[in-house]
């Protein structure tokens, strides 16, 4: 009888949101989640072996915009309700997430 084994969790937090959107942004669907609850943004990628790896920062605000505007080529970010057309922009849509079963702290 095979054993199913349950995935692990590696957690990394980012020193600033800006880290988080840049990450997401090399995705081929660039997307964070956003828990209200928990003020954190966070985003977990599948790997081998059963490993996920969660990438997270605590924010010290509420956040109301729907996107993050990440500008490959300067590194920067802005935060907006609508997509952004601009060149050189990726658009990160932040997903809000009702509940979530992350032990992200202690």
């Amino acid at each position: 009888m095979v054993e199913e084994s349950l995935p692990r969790f590696l957690l990394f937090e980012m020193a600033d949101p800006g880290e988080l959107f840049r990450l997401a942004s090399m995705l081929p669907a660039p997307f964070v989640n956003y828990s209200e609850e928990d003020g954190v943004l966070f985003l977990s990628l599948g790997g081998l072996g059963g490993v996920v790896s969660v990438y997270f920062v605590r924010l010290r605000e509420r956040l109301s915009a729907r996107f993050a505007h990440v500008n490959k080529l300067r590194g920067t970010y802005q935060l907006g309700d609508e997509a952004s057309m601009e060149p050189n922009v990726v658009n990160v849509e932040i997903l809000r997430v009702r509940r979530h079963s992350l032990k992200l702290f202690d």
